[in-house]
């Protein structure tokens, strides 16, 4: 009993000394772009040769860092936006690189989401055949041991283990079909949301815009962010500082 209490109690240690995350934030510099707000989130902003760039961080999701970005066409021709153009230099500290990442194709961010639902829905339709295999066979097996000329007792030894079987195999399939098409559900979901938030390789007529997410890998160490912005051959830069909101901070 002792032992179980000191178990008990470095248990409920463990989880009391366990600390919230901290949040990220990445705050852009305004030295070399103008910046205007909307809606809580910090906005930069900047032109070159009449295409005009907005920007601002949206969040961190596990390994990704999300940007929202605007470009709108005051050119007098067409532009291509391609966001897998777009890269970003990430720095430690003020001179020591980090990494020099592309963002992520947006493309490819929806097809593995796609693959993803299909993959689930195989292998809820897999779970659906085992289970009508398994009930089958069951009943073949039900059969042949009434048929069989054993005696009562073993006879129903092994009808109870046939049950048992059977029911562990339904159970397992059910489980199995159930949690594939919660995957399947999650993933056409995600795709439908993220179609629709990501900024996509466009052909932008003059006088348009485009907005849109983002992506690009997300580094935990890093203090500088330098986001350039490629279109038509014009880099545009932006820069953002990373720094962590604490939880007690927010608790004052």
């Amino acid at each position: 009993m002792r032992q179980f209490i000191l178990f008990t109690l470095t248990v409920l240690t463990l989880f009391s000394c366990s600390t919230t995350a901290p949040l990220v934030k990445l705050t852009p510099s305004t030295l070399e772009n103008k910046d205007y707000w909307n809606l809580g989130q910090q906005f930069v902003y900047s032109s070159n040769k009449n295409i005009w760039f907005d920007c601002a961080f949206n969040r961190v999701e596990g390994n990704t860092l999300v940007y929202d970005v605007k470009i709108s066409n005051h050119t007098d021709s067409t532009i291509l936006v391609d966001p897998i153009f777009f890269h970003q230099k990430v720095y430690v500290n003020d001179s020591t690189i980090l990494a020099h990442d592309y963002a992520s194709d947006p493309e490819m961010i929806l097809n593995k989401l796609k693959m993803e639902e299909n993959m689930a829905i195989a292998n809820r339709n897999n779970a659906t055949i085992f289970g009508i295999t398994s009930a089958i066979l069951t009943m073949g097996a039900l059969v042949a041991v009434a048929a069989s000329d054993k005696d009562v007792e073993k006879k129903i030894d092994q009808l109870n283990l046939v049950g048992v079987a059977h029911d562990v195999a339904q159970t397992t399939a059910g489980v199995v079909a159930q949690e594939s098409d919660i995957r399947a559900e999650n993933s056409w979901v995600n795709h439908r949301n993220l179609s629709e938030a990501l900024l996509r390789k466009t052909t932008l007529p003059k006088g348009y815009f485009i907005e849109g997410e983002v992506h690009f890998p997300y580094q935990s160490g890093a203090k500088w962010y330098d986001l350039i912005l490629s279109v038509n051959g014009i880099n545009t830069y932006f820069y953002f500082k990373q720094d962590f909101i604490r939880a007690s901070a927010l608790m004052h």
